[in-house]
């Protein structure tokens, strides 16, 4: 099986979808990367609009996710967007915050802000 690495990159507002280290899913992914996500040639997880008229912007793949890294935080168990704070649990257990709604990529007890927020995300068919 072929492994790949794609960029997770977060529009926030609860518009990205939750990951987990393991999980096997269908997951969406840009046609077109956006101009704004740095992600040399990989491809990109959707974010956004699920609204069916935004369709034609990304397609479906069956995917199993074998991990999650961001270079500052480290490796990342999962990220769960659900609220006004995303959740970021990472491998050793520890829970860090995001908040993304008001000042959206703040992260709760990280003592400098994070200027890029593309995360890897190691992949394979499922």
């Amino acid at each position: 099986m072929s492994i790949e690495t794609a960029v997770w990159f977060p529009y926030w507002y609860e518009l990205d979808q939750s990951i987990s280290v393991g999980q096997v899913a269908d997951f969406d992914f840009f046609k077109d990367p956006p101009g704004n996500v740095a992600h040399d040639g990989r491809r990109v997880f959707y974010h956004g609009n699920w609204q069916e008229k935004y369709r034609h912007l990304f397609e479906k793949r069956r995917l199993r996710i074998l991990g999650i890294r961001h270079p500052t935080l480290g490796p990342i168990q999962s990220i769960d967007t659900f609220g006004m704070d995303y959740t970021f649990t990472m491998t050793d257990g520890r829970v860090r915050k995001v908040e993304a709604e008001g000042k959206p990529g703040s992260v709760y007890d990280h003592p400098e802000p994070i200027a890029d927020w593309r995360i890897y995300v190691e992949v394979e068919p499922a």
